[in-house]
């Protein structure tokens, strides 16, 4: 779980050793019992369709990229993400993706990152590893991912730290990303992957 945490959101090494001795002594986050993710999901998690409009490899941090996004929202989203080993920079610009919009920023090698962007591990047929980034690219940036059933215009949290993220498990289940066995949809639509079949989303 914690080497897929810092797989998507590019999650570096401190520089102090101190910082390093504290990290070591933090436990896992703890992911709440299956029948409360649901709830705790649509109260405070904020997932939204953003477009990827500029994507550049940070050069101070030899794993990530620093994506410019069109939230919707009328004004630049940067989001970095540790996909450089996975994916080239063509294979996210211009894409729909899903973001977790209201994590709370957070500064990774000079630039300040708000939000992560949300994707499934899997590998090919050599056994390689390779991440899938969710799609929805039938989706107009800044339109909200809910769960079936959800209300689309609820209020939730202004900022969630990444405890309050990884506190609820999505996944992809046969294909279908879900949590808690209720689907995740957007403008509607069921997100799916194609490729990350059967994978922990992060």
């Amino acid at each position: 779980m914690l080497a897929f945490r810092e797989k998507f959101a590019g999650k570096q090494q401190k520089s102090e050793k101190k910082e390093k001795k504290a990290d070591k002594k933090k436990a896992e986050p703890a992911v709440l019992p299956l029948d409360q993710q649901a709830d705790f999901f649509n109260k405070n998690i904020e997932l939204t369709v953003a477009k990827i409009v500029d994507v550049k490899p940070n050069p101070e941090g030899e794993k990530l990229y620093i994506e410019t996004l069109d939230d919707g929202s009328g004004t630049p989203r940067t989001i970095q993400s540790g996909l450089r080993m996975y994916l080239k920079e063509s294979d996210l610009l211009g894409k729909h993706v899903i973001i977790a919009a209201n994590l709370a920023p957070r500064t990774m090698r000079g630039v300040e990152s708000r939000g992560m962007l949300l994707a499934g591990d899997y590998k090919d047929a050599d056994g390689k590893d390779c991440v899938e980034v969710l799609d929805a690219s039938w989706a107009k940036p800044g339109t909200k991912v809910v769960l079936e059933g959800a209300d689309v215009n609820a209020t939730k949290k202004e900022q969630i730290t990444g405890d309050e993220f990884f506190a609820v498990q999505i996944a992809a289940k046969d294909g279908v990303v879900q949590i808690a066995g209720k689907k995740l949809l957007a403008d509607g639509k069921e997100i799916k992957t194609t490729k990350a079949l059967n994978s922990e989303i992060g």
